[in-house]
């Protein structure tokens, strides 16, 4: 293993966290827990439009009548590959999430009356709607060899097609798209919800529920970075995260410009190193690409129950890197555990 090159850096920071990993879990003071149970729909604008209503008249009265949180991403903050905003509903029970969506479907079926929005949202008998899934919900909505979908076709009458997920963490994103009347609309979507909230209690499934899409990008691009990891943009009202975000906006040049490179290591489990790193060094090269830095595992003498995880490069870039990779090891450590 390469020896450590730290020692001649600049404002190393490092932190360890504690034996079990590199970060920890407890949320920030004010921070809002996710409900404990969730769904997503991919809404093109106008559908988006049709559900907020006048003044948000018609959203706020979903709220009321179906004690639901409800949230759309930003107008720019599209699921990548389609022209539609994630409407992310929160509820107590799965039978608030049904009323939720059969309203979203009577919503959805009056646009579809109207003929304005034809492309988005298809015509009365042939209405489109997508909504999201995370993988491990996936994979018991298709049934084995793919049985379930296949019955529920017949059932329902629906066209169902179901994307590839977004990656191979349980909480990754799949992209599910119906075709049909709006009662085969809404049993297709009853039976999503089905299969999401029986996943509910995984550790995983909150950050799900809060990310927007599969990226950090967003986030990061204030601390100094270019380009996105992934696609889509993540949003926090995370005290901690609009901290980091005010920090390096106030930061003075000579700080955010210096070219002799800052470092910051810390500790991580030997057996989740092979996640971390990814299939032929995959997630650090991704990582370092995005951010410009240098990303190294290393030993640690008498201890092979643990290593070192080391970035150095730029302080925006190393701080980004770092958050980065903290979030592979929590969905890497997240996978561990349902596999378990």
């Amino acid at each position: 293993m390469p020896k450590d090159e730290d020692s001649g850096s600049k404002g190393e920071g490092k932190g360890k966290r504690g034996r079990r990993g590199g970060v920890g879990r407890g949320g920030g003071a004010g921070a809002q827990p996710p409900m404990a149970c969730a769904m997503k729909f991919l809404t093109p604008e106008a559908l988006a439009a049709a559900i907020i209503g006048k003044g948000g008249a018609i959203i706020e009265e979903m709220r009321s009548s179906t004690s639901t949180k409800l949230k759309f991403t930003e107008h720019q903050d599209l699921f990548p590959g389609t022209d539609a905003r994630v409407f992310t509903a929160q509820a107590d029970t799965e039978d608030n999430l049904q009323a939720l969506v059969k309203q979203v479907v009577e919503r959805l079926s009056s646009l579809a009356e109207d003929g304005n929005a034809r492309d988005a949202v298809g015509v009365e008998g042939e209405l489109k709607l997508g909504a999201l899934l995370p993988r491990a919900a996936g994979g018991g909505f298709i049934g084995k060899g793919g049985a379930n979908i296949k019955q529920l076709r017949e059932d329902s009458g629906a066209k169902i097609s179901i994307a590839e997920p977004t990656g191979s963490r349980p909480g990754d994103e799949q992209c599910l798209t119906v075709v049909g009347s709006a009662s085969a609309i809404e049993t297709v979507l009853l039976e999503v919800n089905k299969h999401i909230q029986a996943l509910s209690g995984e550790a995983w499934f909150a950050a799900w529920v809060t990310c927007s899409s599969t990226s950090m990008a967003g986030a990061l691009s204030a601390g100094g970075l270019a380009g996105g990891y992934g696609a889509g943009t993540y949003t926090s009202h995370s005290p901690g995260v609009q901290t980091m975000l005010q920090v390096a906006q106030g930061l003075p040049p000579y700080v955010t410009e210096d070219s002799r490179g800052f470092a910051m290591s810390c500790v991580v489990p030997s057996h989740l190193v092979g996640g971390l790193i990814g299939r032929g060094g995959s997630g650090t090269k991704e990582v370092q690409k995005l951010t410009g830095t240098k990303i190294s595992i290393r030993d640690i003498p008498e201890d092979p129950d643990n290593r070192s995880l080391n970035i150095e490069g730029p302080l925006a870039n190393t701080c980004a890197a770092y958050m980065l990779m903290m979030r592979r090891y929590l969905d890497v450590e997240a996978e561990a555990s349902w596999e378990w």
